[in-house]
């Protein structure tokens, strides 16, 4: 399909384009980091995000990488050293209905960008807004914006054809690595966060080593229970943690294998570090199930209350 494009104002480009994949799945793709990751950006560019938070007021901060872009030197980002800096903050989230978010660099919003997800027989109808100030600005965006946005499409279309294993996010806490270390690694530490309330962790064993153990059960608020044993395949202090319940501890086989988990940290300042969790799934229906579980709306919630038991 292609994008059919209008100017319903001086200061707005609108793009129209038929996606044929169900909008659950379109709207994954636009809000779930590992799913951007793949084919955010025209053809020849990929993204790196330092920071992404789906909900209203959140943000999420990538730098755009393409040939002979320097990046500001006085930019607080870390990470390559070509490529162009963004941070979309957004404004309004509506699950399978709307996406409405300022775009901008680290020190101006240049436009606004709102998305309307419509469900149109068994594919989805897009319709993208973007608002500029001024028809001038418009009229010199239009001009590599409507390519750009065309060739986006495509892949996105051909990201939707192909299967998804993987679920993620980045976020920026207010906290030292020391600290949010610990508390994925110190038992006492976990309890009281790993998982959304009302649910609780009530038994949880660590054994912080390679092919050691790492168990948690979990009960929710009518008595229902998640067990899940891992054990450890990465631990790099203060950097990245990586477990499998692909294997028990001592690296025995699994008799119902289900994911892969890696939280890897890095020191923004002394005051601030960026997690980036990746959970990946042996296939698709595996991946769509954990989705539906809530993630990554879940482990933002836990995020949350790890933040707050650290203020305490």
């Amino acid at each position: 399909m292609s994008d059919i494009v209008t100017y319903p104002s001086p200061t707005e480009i609108r793009f129209s384009r038929f996606i044929a994949a169900p909008i659950t799945l379109v709207w994954r793709a636009h809000t779930e980091q590992g799913q951007l990751e793949r084919w955010w950006g025209p053809e020849g560019f990929s993204i790196t995000t330092h920071e992404m938070n789906v909900r209203p007021g959140g943000r999420w901060k990538f730098i755009m990488h393409g040939p002979g872009v320097e990046v500001d030197p006085d930019s607080p980002f870390s990470g390559p050293p070509t490529g162009y800096p963004n941070l979309i903050q957004y404004e309004e989230v509506e699950p399978e209905a709307k996406l409405v978010w300022s775009h901008g660099n680290f020190d101006d919003v240049m436009f606004r960008i709102t998305t309307i997800f419509k469900a149109e027989g068994e594919g989805t109808r897009l319709e993208t807004t973007m608002r500029l100030p001024t028809q001038v600005e418009r009229e010199a965006k239009a001009a590599y914006a409507v390519p750009g946005h065309a060739s986006t499409m495509s892949k996105l279309e051909s990201y939707l054809r192909s299967p998804h294993h993987e679920l993620s996010f980045t976020r920026v806490l207010s906290a030292p690595v020391a600290k949010i270390w610990m508390a994925w690694t110190v038992r006492d530490q976990l309890m009281p966060w790993y998982c959304p309330r009302p649910w609780r962790v009530t038994e949880c064993e660590i054994d912080l080593r390679p092919g050691g153990a790492f168990y948690t059960l979990m009960q929710g608020p009518n008595g229902e229970t998640h067990e899940l044993m891992s054990c450890y395949l990465v631990v790099e202090p203060e950097r990245r943690l990586i477990w499998t319940n692909a294997l028990q501890p001592g690296y025995a086989p699994s008799a119902k294998p289900w994911c892969t988990c890696s939280v890897e940290l890095h020191a923004v300042s002394e005051a601030e570090t960026r997690l980036t969790a990746r959970v990946m799934h042996a296939d698709s229906a595996t991946c769509e199930d954990h989705a539906k579980m809530g993630f990554p709306h879940g482990w933002h919630m836990a995020i949350d209350q790890l933040l707050a038991m650290l203020m305490q």
